[in-house]
């Protein structure tokens, strides 16, 4: 399952799934740099950070609010 942190709340991660559903993950759960808006990947029980899905993700963002925001 593929999921972004959303928000931390206090030993939870939110985090939102491709279904856009959410779900709350132990933080103890996540690996240690995990971050807000990081895009993780949870298998079996391992959770990982997908950097190139995350790097993308971000740059469409900084993208669109380049675009929202011209001058």
């Amino acid at each position: 399952m593929k999921m972004t942190v959303t928000e931390f709340d206090g030993e939870y991660a939110i985090c939102e799934t491709e279904t856009r559903e959410t779900i709350q993950v132990h933080r103890m759960r996540l690996p240690q740099e995990a971050t807000i808006g990081d895009w993780l990947e949870w298998r079996g029980r391992s959770i990982r950070i997908l950097r190139d899905e995350t790097d993308r993700r971000r740059q469409e963002v900084d993208r669109l609010m380049d675009e929202l925001f011209e001058d």
